[in-house]
């Protein structure tokens, strides 16, 4: 507390830091959590409970067999010696069964669903309910009313949002099931953008005809963009031929109104 109190100097003078403290989500805050709840680890430790201690930051959670409700009041009072309180809405106890939700990703215990395993019981995860409308919410502000966007800016800018998203969540490997979904929907954002950008009556559908978007570049959630690349060549290759290496080109027949339509086209060959 000392340290945030001390402010800072510039150009040689001191300017006080008020009472204001660090800002959410600043890169310092996660130091200063993990210095002031190192006391806290060791209490923990030393206390012996019979459950093991996942602490980020200032996020915790504790997996336990049985006792659940001793072990909660022995953390607050731990915590409470260190002038802190848990947060009354996010702090409760669930079965493994139900699952819980922890950093952005969402933990439960389930039935293994192959034939005669070793084990009857493992722990499946994947992207929680509130990450999974965060990226969509991402996405939704990214696309905006800019119709004087092309196709392909859109997609560059989309991109990296994907990307940063698809890398923290696919560290482990997560139900892909639930990846493909959420492609599908961005998909969908994309196609209602053209659809208002070109006044399409088809609602867009055949400006995005041939997993155009994918064979264009937009990055594909829930794998590696080379092989999802691989897969998009595939699904494509059915409606305009034998893939290509290489980046498409794509024209729009813009005509009459509700008649405009994508074709890819393979670079001309030198």
């Amino acid at each position: 507390k000392g340290w945030l109190k001390a402010g800072v100097m510039d150009g040689g003078v001191a300017v006080p830091s008020g009472e204001l403290g660090t800002p959410q989500g600043g890169v310092i805050s996660p130091l200063l959590a993990n210095i002031y709840l190192h006391s806290f680890d060791k209490m923990f430790q030393i206390a012996k409970i019979p459950g093991t201690l996942v602490r980020f930051a200032d996020d915790i959670a504790i997996m336990l067999w049985r006792n659940g409700e001793q072990v909660l009041e022995k953390v607050r009072w731990m915590l409470n010696r260190l002038g802190l309180t848990m947060h009354p809405e996010k702090t409760r106890i669930v079965a493994a069964a139900e699952g819980f939700d922890f950093l952005g990703v969402h933990f439960r215990l389930q039935p293994v669903r192959k034939q005669n395993p070793r084990v009857k019981f493992s722990c499946r995860i994947w992207p929680s309910d509130r990450s999974v409308q965060r990226i969509k919410q991402k996405v939704k502000e990214k696309i905006g009313r800019r119709y004087g966007t092309s196709l392909e800016e859109l997609i560059q800018e989309l991109n990296p949002v994907l990307r940063g998203w698809n890398n923290y969540h696919t560290t482990v490997q997560p139900e892909r099931k639930r990846f493909l979904k959420l492609n599908s929907s961005i998909r969908e954002r994309v196609r209602r953008f053209l659809k208002r950008k070109y006044n399409d009556q088809a609602r867009g559908a055949r400006r995005v005809h041939g997993n155009v978007l994918v064979r264009l570049g937009l990055y594909q959630l829930g794998g590696s963009g080379a092989s999802m690349t691989t897969i998009a060549d595939k699904l494509a290759e059915k409606v305009v031929g034998e893939p290509y290496r290489g980046k498409p080109d794509v024209r729009f027949d813009e005509g009459a109104k509700g008649t405009g339509m994508a074709r890819i086209e393979a670079p001309a060959k030198r």
